[in-house]
């Protein structure tokens, strides 16, 4: 198995290049995978989400094998994101994870930009409001604000003991 992944700001890669030391397994963008993996090998696939669908997991099914999916996003993990991306991304017999990403402004055009500010807009709007923020609460909205990154090793841990029960 190899890891192919799709990243728009860095943080899908930077979980790809992740899993990938810790399984030793090789690492492809989805355009590097396509002159370098055979088609119909089985791959695990990883890519952004934009609005609940994993960009690129189409491309990967067609060619590909795929094993198992990631979708990175900007949301903390739970269960409304889970039913929303398994609605979204139907890959047969492929169980499906997800890995808070991060949010980076500055690397997304302005035309995403302003989807993700409308998207997120009452939320940001009832944290300002709010007079006393918890240390969540404010670490959540300058998230929102500026940007930042989740990224973190143990937040693989699910897919890496998955990983391990196909060995």
């Amino acid at each position: 198995m190899v890891i192919v992944y799709r990243s728009n700001t860095g943080f899908t890669k930077e979980y790809a290049e992740m899993l990938g030391k810790a399984e030793k397994l090789k690492v492809y963008s989805l355009a590097q995978a396509g002159g370098e993996v055979p088609a119909d090998s089985e791959i695990f696939f990883m890519g952004p989400l934009m609005a609940g669908h994993i960009a690129g997991v189409d491309q990967a099914v067609k060619r590909y094998h795929v094993s198992g999916v990631c979708g990175v996003g900007m949301s903390p993990p739970g269960q409304q994101v889970m039913d929303t991306m398994t609605k979204a991304n139907y890959v047969a017999d492929a169980p499906i994870f997800y890995l808070q990403g991060g949010w980076a402004p500055k690397k997304v055009g302005w035309v995403k930009r302003r989807m993700v500010n409308m998207v997120t807009r009452s939320m940001r709007q009832a944290l300002r409001e709010k007079g006393r923020r918890t240390p969540q609460e404010q670490q959540q909205l300058d998230f929102l604000e500026k940007g930042g990154s989740f990224v973190a090793f143990e937040n693989l841990e699910p897919i890496r003991a998955w990983m391990k029960n196909l060995k």
